[in-house]
């Protein structure tokens, strides 16, 4: 069950991509994530280890020419292992699998900022569905042009939201994170969707007049039973909102975390975000 977040809190200071050998997977996203950041303008400090890896060993060919393909470049990389890292406070730690999350926290211990790519990703609305980013060790390039493609769709909305938070950080501006999940054994539309907003939006409003006492009923409740409502009511409607969400995503293909982005740029230049408001750079790779 994906949970699509709209997460503008959380940016790294380091981050740190891992997979098994630090050959294919990791040095492939490091290249592509340090092109990124670089085109947004941030300035977070991008490299790459293996759990198992042997030191000093190149990338593999195929990762190397997969690289170039895309106008990047892996001819310098030589493999480490995760202890040949520095890491602390505001190291951000990204595998290719839940597993090695969990062979990672136990190895730094469970303070540690260890997050699989995926799962992260799809909390920053990315349109990936498996579960872990697969080795393509000793396989053809096609595998290693299909894992890359996995990569960019993955780590694109991660740089997109660092690169928002970023621009809103300096201004002190406050975000609210909020992740609902995709409702099963439905089936929504547009329609059905809206009209379900507005009968939510309906009993928030009345649940919020009883407590102003605005439909001249004494409040029988204590206020806060009252707020509880509310506040239960003001999530009924943004899980509607979500599903919304998945029937623009999934029935007619709109890019939300685009939207987002549009969406913040509007509230700049309307002045809401301060004066000026935040750039918002978008972040690009070579094709």
């Amino acid at each position: 069950m994906s949970e699509p977040v709209l997460d503008l809190a959380a940016v790294p200071e380091r981050v740190v991509f891992v997979c098994s050998g630090n050959t294919c997977r990791s040095p492939l996203a490091e290249v592509l994530a340090r092109s990124l950041l670089r085109a947004s303008g941030l300035d977070i400090d991008v490299t790459s280890a293996g759990l198992d890896a042997a030191a000093g060993m190149p990338a593999a060919a195929a990762a190397r020419a997969v690289a170039r393909d895309a106008g990047l470049c892996l001819d310098e990389h030589r493999s480490r292992g995760v202890a040949a890292v520095p890491g602390g406070a505001g190291t951000l730690w990204i595998t290719m699998a839940p597993w090695q999350a969990e062979a990672l926290r136990a190895q730094l211990g469970r303070d540690a900022w260890v997050e699989p790519l995926l799962e992260l990703a799809r909390r920053h609305g990315a349109p990936v569905e498996q579960a872990q980013v697969d080795d393509p060790v000793n396989s053809d390039q096609d595998e290693y042009r299909r894992v890359f493609a996995v990569l960019r769709a993955a780590i694109e909305p991660l740089v997109a939201g660092w690169a928002m938070a970023a621009a809103a950080a300096p201004r002190g501006l406050q975000t609210k994170t909020l992740a609902l999940p995709r409702l099963d054994g439905l089936t929504p539309t547009l329609e059905s969707t809206a009209l379900k907003l507005l009968e939510e939006a309906g009993e928030l409003a009345e649940n919020i007049g009883k407590y102003r006492a605005l439909s001249g009923e004494r409040r029988t409740s204590p206020p806060q039973q009252v707020m509880t409502s509310i506040g239960q009511e003001l999530l009924d409607v943004a899980q509607t909102a979500i599903t919304m969400m998945f029937v623009l995503e999934e029935q007619y293909g709109m890019d939300l975390q685009g939207l987002l982005h549009d969406h913040v740029r509007k509230l700049a230049a309307k002045g809401y975000l301060g004066a000026g408001g935040p750039s918002m750079p978008t972040p690009g790779v070579p094709d």
